[in-house]
């Protein structure tokens, strides 16, 4: 049995950043105090994570991303001009710092501070990647597969510090990262425990009985 606890989609891909902080304020995101971003902010998450959230074309909140300590968030916002997100949240609490990203498209900035341009773009081809992958699955791979892949992408067996572990994360968030009805989630999950491929599901790990089974559902390699 194998404990994967849930991690950020983004974790100190950013270090370069935490040691500028001139154009920036910080701000303090709770459990019961949110964060609602303007356009062109850029958010660089200087200690523990926010979850993120959008809005769909139907007006509908969905959970996006996780970012975790020293990395950017809304990166997508710093060359489009409108915010990406309807909100951050966190499980506990969250020390970030906004920056104005008209800063950022000045040319002797750029040409002064090319570590933090790079940096930039990398995250930038990071959330893409997150984006493209996830929209693939939804579009190519039946749910069981999709649910099996966002469990492997976005859980860690490994033994990094206990302050990257997610505090909490629910099915419906865990539904909205695959694309699937809570409902489907829930029944898939039934699933993968009667097969003893699963164990136990909490807010900050999953249990994995048969990882090299997982794997391979997948890769939609086998089939239930």
């Amino acid at each position: 049995m194998i404990k994967r606890y849930f991690i950020p989609h983004l974790f100190n891909a950013n270090p370069e950043w935490k040691n500028y902080k001139a154009f920036s304020k910080n701000i303090t995101v709770t459990n019961t105090q949110p964060f609602y971003p303007k356009d062109y902010d850029l958010i660089f998450v200087e200690k523990g994570y926010v979850k993120t959230f959008c809005n769909t074309n139907y007006k509908k909140e969905i959970f996006t991303l996780i970012i975790g300590e020293n990395s950017l968030a809304n990166v997508g916002g710093t060359i489009t001009g409108a915010n990406r997100f309807s909100k951050l949240i966190t499980d506990t609490k969250a020390e970030i710092r906004i920056y104005d990203s008209y800063y950022f498209w000045d040319l002797p900035f750029i040409q002064n501070n090319p570590n933090l341009m790079q940096g930039l773009a990398k995250t930038i081809s990071k959330c893409i990647e997150i984006h493209t992958t996830r929209s693939h699955y939804s579009c190519f791979f039946e749910c069981l597969p999709r649910l099996c892949n966002t469990i492997l992408d976005i859980t860690t067996d490994k033994q990094i510090q206990y302050q990257q572990y997610i505090k909490s994360i629910n099915q419906i968030e865990l539904s909205q990262l695959c694309g699937m009805h809570p409902v489907t989630t829930c029944n898939i999950l039934k699933k993968l425990r009667q097969n003893n491929i699963i164990g136990k599901v909490t807010p900050q790990y999953i249990e994995i009985l048969d990882q090299e089974t997982l794997i391979n559902i997948s890769n939609s390699t086998i089939e239930l």
